[in-house]
């Protein structure tokens, strides 16, 4: 009281401070207790004695009856409330909502299912993490909710008067309220408890009583709860959860029955009574979580081994294997799977049961599924309807709309054919239909389509027939023609009626600049047959003139006939500009265009400019290309060289397909030396030096060259200086000489103009090849021979001696 009175007596003094000598401009009756706890801390009047609250009142000018008044209210709030006013807290309605922290559960290990394995029906729901059932921490309390220890209190006193408490359950069980006393809440529901603090209030506000003045409770910060599960389930133990949290909560959080577990005995034990039985498939079949009731502190949850259990598999909207309760029939079960799935065959359902000794099957009809009593073990099966018809018949072919039907529709023929309208280009003369005798096996009855159509013949319709309409295109070869030759783009084209040389050139993309018109080749197969006897006529050829004015009418309108090959020419008057290239030492290099196929190097060396004064024309050399121009001979040439080569060599061949041109090409593009004296060619034109030119060549003419080159087995490869008289010898001792291994009789020189010399060997002379400006001199090494093995020598040395032995003894013979 002491300590209420300081409150009094500073808040006074505080408001003296503010408003000096003068009244405060308010009634205090009229202000509500926020604006009043809101005054004293603004005045400073909490925490002062009664003797300090009066005279402070005085200083802020307060009359006699005001500080009555002001004391009582500061009784009435109590020094809780001051002290909260004091610290700034607010205690009107803003303060009311509270968010509640979550308490986490725990999340249960997945299951991991086999491909193709059956699971409990259910179980699925404990692996989805989309489905955790953990409690809406926002919802209202409810109103079976138990208080207990650590929930937080939320007590709103609203009306006349208005303020907000926010008290925490002690360990002991109660709260305490100012000027009150601990009020005992723990074990309560909340709607017992809001009445209980209801009435406790009723002596602070008087109002409570009239209704001038309400009370509402409710559940602030939530206390988490422990709870065991013991039993079948996953993971069984002791686990903490909120306590807003249910039955299906605390199953989620140990992964639901195990593999034994029961899913329609699982039971809520609480101080050693059962409180409920839940049972798993009213939430998964009816939305029913009735039971699904709040957990309590201590609540055990045991799950019971299954008592009974079947598999249902096959033809259903859902296969799993089902808890089965003592009064469940069959039909639950499908019922529980969602029925039948839409192909299945409802009419005969297969059980196989574990009996006594051995397995046994069971077939049982769909209408007596309601009424059959099921055994723990049982594996229901609903097969799928067979793939057969009992009215079905089928069209296809050259028809607008094939397909199948039914006989109930098109029982015969002729409605059949009407129904799918036969195309303009089906083959009328014959149809053919598909039957099945009564063994299965099948049979072809043919048809004129014109006349089913026309109902001149009549054949009804059977199960499984299936009709065929031909196509005319079907029937007959597909009509092609060939162009070849001087046309843009040569190749097989379709065939039309009334086509000519010309539209089919127009076809292909217009002929060639170089094509000869004036002879045109039709080749025509040979269809009319003459006698029985062999002819030596392949094929009928007509030749043609389509050159502008010369054209015959008939050749212009000449018609083409299925498989024509038209072949045009190219004039032989016609020809492509070829162009051979001049390199080096000549006034004017480059490309040039040869004017014909008698040109040769001393032509061209001229229209070049001639050779410059440094030029070395016995070094010249021609480059040419393998080959020039292509066609299928030259591949299966070039192909079969190439082969044979890899053969000798021990390689695999080169190509098996003579139409491969890729080593072809390469060949093609290389450019090869040409042995040359182009010396000669000059000072003799006309002669055997003067070669031809050819298309892609390249005539190089070198500057004047100084030196020889060394290389191979000597002892040391160089260039050296050229002199007039310089023997080979000697450019080999300029060298080093001879290697240790050298081969000197197989040494060689290539010159300048690429010619190659050997040396010559002749008993024990060696006359090795003149030096040249420019020449190269090879020395390559000698071949190591194949060393003769002990064996070999043994065997040798064995025969010559046998057959010394034999022509001693032939000797003696003789004598």
């Amino acid at each position: 009281m002491k300590v209420f009175i300081r409150f009094c007596v500073l808040g006074v003094l505080l408001l003296s401070s503010v408003i000096a000598t003068a009244q405060i401009p308010v009634n205090i009756d009229n202000l509500t207790d926020e604006q009043f706890t809101q005054l004293v801390a603004r005045l400073q009047l909490s925490g002062l004695t009664e003797s300090e609250l009066e005279l402070k009142a005085k200083d802020y000018g307060l009359t006699s009856e005001q500080v009555v008044a002001f004391k009582k209210r500061m009784d009435l709030l109590g020094p809780a409330s001051a002290t909260q006013a004091a610290s700034g807290t607010s205690t009107g309605k803003a303060d009311t909502y509270t968010k509640r922290d979550a308490i986490k559960t725990p999340t249960p290990v997945r299951r991991i299912r086999k491909p193709g394995e059956l699971d409990v029906y259910g179980a699925d729901n404990f692996d989805n993490a989309m489905l955790s059932f953990e409690p809406n921490l926002t919802i209202a309390t409810p109103a079976n909710y138990v208080i207990g220890v650590n929930d937080q209190l939320i007590i709103d006193v609203y009306g006349i008067s208005d303020v907000t408490r926010k008290l925490k359950v002690t360990t002991e069980g109660d709260i305490r309220l100012p000027n009150l006393g601990p009020i005992k809440v723990a074990g309560l529901t909340i709607e017992a408890a809001r009445a209980k603090i209801k009435t406790a209030l009723t002596k602070i506000y008087p109002g409570i009583a009239n209704g001038t003045v309400s009370v509402q409770v409710s559940i602030g910060q939530i206390r988490s709860i422990q709870v065991t599960l013991i039993g079948e389930t996953r993971q069984p133990g002791t686990y903490t959860i909120s306590s807003l949290a249910t039955l299906m909560n605390a199953l989620y959080a140990s992964g639901g029955p195990n593999d034994i577990g029961s899913y329609r005995d699982i039971e809520l034990v609480r101080n050693g009574n059962t409180v409920v039985v839940f049972d798993l498939y009213d939430f998964l079949l009816r939305a029913d979580l009735s039971k699904n009731v709040l957990l309590q502190d201590g609540d055990v949850i045991r799950i019971k081994p299954y008592q009974k259990r079947v598999a249902l598999k096959g033809a259903v909207k859902k296969q799993a294997i089902f808890d089965v309760k003592d009064n469940e029939f069959a039909g639950d079960i499908l019922r529980y799977a969602g029925g039948f799935a839409d192909q299945a065959y409802k009419d005969m359902v297969r059980i196989t049961r574990f009996g006594a000794a051995n397995k046994e099957v069971i077939s049982v009809k769909g209408n007596q599924l309601a009424q059959l009593k099921l055994v723990s073990g049982d594996t229901l099966t609903v097969d799928t309807l067979a793939n057969i018809y009992v009215d079905r018949v089928s069209i296809t072919g050259s028809v607008y709309y094939p397909g199948t039907y039914g006989i109930g529709q098109v029982p015969s023929l002729k409605e059949l054919l009407t129904f799918a309208k036969p195309k303009e280009d089906a083959y009328f003369e014959r149809g053919m239909l598909r039957r099945l005798k009564a063994d299965y096996t099948p049979e072809i009855i043919n048809f004129n389509v014109r006349d089913a159509i026309n109902g001149q013949l009549n054949i009804t319709l059977q199960r499984e027939d299936s009709v065929h309409v031909y196509r005319l295109s079907e029937l007959r070869e597909k009509y092609t023609l060939v162009v070849n030759g001087e046309v843009n783009t040569p190749g097989t084209y379709a065939f039309f009626e009334n086509m000519t040389v010309q539209d089919l050139v127009l076809m292909a993309g217009g002929y060639t600049d170089g094509a000869a018109l004036q002879k045109i080749e039709v080749s025509r197969r040979l269809r009319t047959r003459i006698s029985d006897r062999d002819t030596a006529v392949y094929s009928l050829i007509k030749e043609i003139n389509l050159e502008a004015g010369a054209v015959n009418p008939a050749d212009l309108n000449f018609p083409l006939s299925p498989f024509d090959v038209v072949s045009i020419r190219r004039s032989p008057a016609y020809k492509e500009q070829i162009s051979v290239v001049v390199e080096g030492e000549v006034l004017y290099p480059g490309k040039y265009t040869l004017s014909g196929n008698k040109e040769r190097l001393s032509d061209m060396v001229k229209r070049a400019g001639g050779l410059k004064l440094n030029a070395f024309a016995t070094g010249a050399v021609l480059f040419r290309k393998t080959y020039v121009g292509r066609s299928q001979a030259d591949v299966s040439l070039v192909n079969a060289k190439a082969n044979l080569i890899n053969t000798q060599s021990g390689k695999a061949p080169a190509t098996t397909n003579t139409g491969d041109s890729t080593l072809f090409n390469q060949l093609s593009e290389q450019l090869k030396p040409v042995g040359l004296k182009l010396d000669l060619a000059l000072q003799n034109p006309g002669s055997q030096y003067d070669l031809f030119l050819e298309e892609g060549d390249v005539l190089k003419v070198p500057k004047s060259i100084q030196t020889i080159q060394t290389f191979g087995m000597v002892n040391v490869p160089t260039q050296i200086s050229y002199r007039e008289g310089l023997s080979f010898r000697q450019a080999i001792n300029e060298s080093g000489g001879f290697g240790v291994n050298a081969s000197r009789k197989n040494s060689y020189v290539v010159y300048a103009n690429g010619e190659v010399r050997n040396t010559r060997n002749f008993l024990f002379f060696r006359k090795y090849p003149a030096i040249k400006p420019g020449a190269e001199l090879y020395v390559p090494a000698k071949r190591e021979g194949k060393k003769l093995s002990t064996g070999e020598v043994v065997g040798i040395v064995s025969g010559l001696t046998s057959l010394l032995g034999l022509i001693v003894v032939l000797i003696n013979t003789s004598k």
